[in-house]
């Protein structure tokens, strides 16, 4: 247990916990009451917990803040009751007002339920109280402008959604779960797509990209929904990649370029949705946005590995469509995306885009 706080940075409390009766070799009765509520965090049981706490404090035990920790993120990660977070808003404040620093986790799971549970009101007043009692919020990550916080809190109340509504697959659900459990994830999958925008030659569109995330401090809906669209697909469940986008666009978010490029390689791969690849591909170039070289190659791979004449024909009718709107493929580099695939369909895929050039 030591070790463990140690290893996520929780020293200092793991010191104050276990430090009293380490010379005779016997836990504190703080240690075992954290302990225990612990367990039942991770288990997810959150009335259990409580009980441990007002247990422990009805035998006269002191909390330390990594018990407040704990308590509060079993309490705000468990949406079954609304008493769970008035108490996990109660014990972080609490946990400030004795001088705890608690990390940004805890905080984040509090931020996230409060997004999802209650109204815009609620969500500014609690970070006023976290404000006059000295919690910095941009030593936790919090950096959203005032005037951007509605945004903020939609922002939140969608990756608390991907995790405690039902009606998302549980395996996406189980996904998400354990994504938030580090709170600087949703930074790094900013900093993947602006990535992905620059190798794809988007470059303006980088910086647009960019820009947004500099004015506001608020990670762009389109990398949520496009981490969703990816989330199934990690789990070959196509079906739901291709709802997850439809969804993104009855929500009013616009995909890019990475956008594209994520669904339609995901659809290529399964021979039910080639049509569809296909579809989104075109979508694609009509908005302006040119795919990639592994893009089009993975929707051409598609016809090929279905080794049916018909199949051929509609992936050569393919390329003349794309060619008609001024995209032109570019065999080297499409070789290169192909290598290592067998010889077979690399021979297919080959022959349906040189048989339309040389037309």
């Amino acid at each position: 247990m030591f070790n463990f706080m140690a290893d996520i940075n929780h020293t200092d409390s793991a010191r104050e916990m276990f430090k009293p009766l380490s010379d005779l070799g016997i836990l504190s009765e703080v240690a075992v009451f954290t302990i225990v509520i612990t367990l039942y965090s991770g288990s997810r049981k959150a009335e259990s917990a409580l009980k441990v706490y007002h247990h422990m404090i009805a035998s006269g035990v002191k909390p330390v803040s990594y018990t407040y920790t704990q308590l509060t993120c079993v309490l705000s990660t468990d949406f079954s009751k609304a008493k769970y977070l008035r108490y996990a808003k109660k014990f972080f404040l609490e946990a400030l007002d004795k001088g705890m620093k608690l990390k940004r986790t805890p905080f984040w799971n509090v931020m996230k339920a409060i997004a999802y549970r209650e109204p815009l009101e609620k969500f500014k007043e609690f970070l006023e109280q976290l404000k006059a009692k000295g919690f910095i919020l941009h030593d936790n990550g919090f950096y959203y402008k005032e005037a951007y916080l509605a945004e903020a809190r939609e922002t939140l109340k969608m990756y608390a959604h991907l995790v405690h509504n039902h009606t998302v697959d549980v395996d996406v659900r189980s996904y998400f779960y354990m994504k938030s459990a580090f709170p600087d994830h949703i930074q790094k999958l900013s900093n993947k797509m602006y990535t992905a925008l620059i190798v794809d030659g988007n470059f303006h569109k980088a910086i647009e990209f960019s820009k947004e995330i500099e004015e506001t401090h608020i990670e762009p809906m389109v990398v949520i929904h496009t981490s969703v669209i990816k989330a199934y697909l990690k789990f070959s469940k196509t079906k739901g990649a291709l709802e997850a986008y439809l969804a993104m666009l009855a929500a009013g978010v616009a995909p890019n370029s990475v956008t594209y490029t994520v669904l339609i390689k995901g659809l290529s791969a399964n021979p039910d949705f080639i049509g569809d690849a296909k579809k989104y591909l075109l979508e694609m170039m009509d908005k302006g946005k040119r795919p990639n070289a592994a893009t089009i190659t993975a929707v051409i791979e598609g016809f090929a590995k279905q080794e049916d004449k018909a199949a051929e024909e509609e992936g050569k009718e393919f390329v003349r469509v794309m060619m008609d709107k001024g995209f032109v493929p570019n065999v080297k580099a499409m070789m290169e995306v192909l290598r290592g695939r067998p010889t077979a369909v690399i021979r297919r895929a080959m022959s349906v885009v040189l048989s339309t050039l040389k037309q």
